[in-house]
């Protein structure tokens, strides 16, 4: 059978096609579900100018043999010969889901964002197919020709309805969850195009033809794009900082004088930074803009008790579970009725052997303190709990405690240097005494949910970073108070 096919396959490439199709109908009568003829069908009809009938060979080889990538691309050039955008594209992430490392799959899949309108999407396929094959010049034309359409000066676009600025967000894999919740809310108001990635490599090539750049933490990807001579001149290039960075010698190693705008996170942070690295700041901007979270995310659920203490984190030496766990059993000996509900899990052996042996010798059973590991719907899993404990020995701002406050549980954080930037006194506690006097008198859910809604929202925090993208004067949100109506601040 293979013979008679390959006979069939010679008269096509001599350019008798009626003639192969003539043998290729007669074959299939035998064979109907032979992938090879099927595909070899598809490309006589196409050849013939037989749109739909090709279409429909290819269907049925792609869906005879699914892991078949040659018969899958073939169905997805058939669809964006006919101009069938969005089957195209349906066809192609089907493909790219089975393997991400073909250059010429993202080249066709921004072909059909192009088409379909979404230059964005367009740009960061055209960057993917780029990283895993550079030598692509008339792809790399077709970039540069979509970042002058989305970059044209302000001046220029003014009277353009609609016109966004483009921004390219850069940032190191594993490290990218603050970044992208920003960035689907920056994408009201400007075109933000997302790109992580393991290795400094990938990172070249876009930021080269981008016009603002935004580096995510002071990670080895920032040292490295803000060390590379020349990469970022000539562009507004936004650097955001965490903690870890200016606690580390990473942010002593970033190369301040290709940065535009340095973003902090609180004004602790921008203090730390300036006790070490004032001197390295010349021309650069300084921001403050504290993390936002998405309100609606995590809804207000009132009518709580106060029995369930939550702790929720990674069980490493940043958030100190040992502390958490003295903590409780220090009010548990007073409250016997609390429970303790972890969400989180160890992150080395020495709190996956520390947390329960401690709990086992205080007498701290299954029945009082519950163990959940990761915990992936947050907002269900704080339903029914009523206080959220914070033992960390530092943060930089403590967004899961926004969350929890906002879905209404109450907090107990402990005071870590700069807490005082972000929390209202009430809602902090120094020492153990003070925790138990916080757990009994602290502030009421709706003071902590108002407080969070008025302060810490995901749309206030993108509307300020939207004045760093657009704009050059400095952005410095002060620290958050209680807002008015609630209760003293003080204890």
């Amino acid at each position: 059978m293979s013979e008679q096919l390959k006979k069939i396959e010679d008269l096509f490439a001599q350019g008798r096609p009626q003639e192969a199709l003539d043998g290729l109908e007669e074959f299939l009568q035998t064979e109907p579900d032979n992938v090879r003829a099927l595909s070899d069908l598809g490309a006589i009809r196409q050849a013939l100018g037989q749109g739909e009938e090709a279409i429909a060979a290819f269907q049925k080889a792609a869906a005879l043999a699914p892991d078949n990538q040659t018969a899958g691309t073939n169905l997805a050039l058939a669809l964006i010969a006919a101009r069938k955008w969005p089957a195209a594209r349906e066809q192609l992430n089907r493909l790219l889901a089975q393997n991400q490392n073909e250059a010429r799959l993202w080249a066709l899949l921004a072909k059909t964002e192009q088409a379909l309108g979404n230059r964005p999407a367009a740009v960061e396929f055209i960057d993917r197919s780029l990283n895993l094959n550079p030598e692509q010049p008339d792809l790399k034309e077709a970039r540069l020709m979509l970042e002058r359409q989305a970059d044209r000066p302000a001046a220029q676009a003014a009277g353009q309805v609609g016109w966004k600025p483009s921004v390219l967000m850069c940032c190191q894999a594993s490290l990218e969850n603050f970044a992208l919740d920003l960035c689907d809310e920056l994408d009201k108001t400007a075109v933000v195009k997302r790109l992580v990635a393991d290795n400094f490599g990938p990172f070249q090539w876009p930021i080269k033809s981008a016009g603002i750049v935004w580096l995510e933490w002071g990670s080895e990807m920032a040292i490295a794009a803000t060390n590379e001579i020349g990469l970022l001149e000539g562009k507004k290039v936004i650097l955001r900082l965490h903690s870890f960075e200016i606690l580390s010698d990473l942010a002593e190693r970033i190369n301040y004088g290709a940065v535009t705008d340095l973003v902090f996170v609180s004004n602790f942070m921008r203090e730390l930074f300036m006790r070490k690295l004032a001197g390295r700041l010349n021309k650069t901007r300084v921001h403050v803009i504290h993390n936002g979270i998405h309100l609606n995310r995590f809804p207000f659920v009132p009518g709580r008790g106060r029995k369930k203490i939550a702790f929720a984190a990674k069980l490493d030496y940043k958030k100190d579970p040992m502390l958490m766990m003295h903590a409780f059993h220090f009010l548990h000996k007073r409250h016997p009725e609390l429970e303790l509900h972890v969400a989180g899990s160890p992150d080395a052996n020495r709190h996956y052997l520390a947390i329960p042996d401690m709990a086992r010798k205080n007498g701290l059973g299954p029945e009082v303190v519950s163990f959940y590991g990761h915990v992936r719907n947050m907002p269900a899993w704080y339903a029914d709990k009523d206080f959220i404990l914070c033992a960390s020995p530092f943060e930089s701002q403590g967004v899961g405690l926004l969350e929890a406050m906002h879905r209404g549980l109450r907090p107990l954080i402990y005071n870590f240097p700069g807490a005082e930037h972000l929390y209202p006194a009430s809602y902090l506690w120094n020492n153990l005494d003070e925790l138990e006097e916080l757990l009994q008198n602290g502030p009421e859910p709706e003071e902590c949910r108002r407080f969070v809604a008025e302060k810490y929202s995901m749309e206030r925090q993108a509307a300020s970073f939207m004045k760093v993208i657009s704009g050059t004067e400095e952005v410095t949100e002060e620290p958050p108070v209680l807002v008015s109506g609630g209760a003293d601040s003080s204890r």
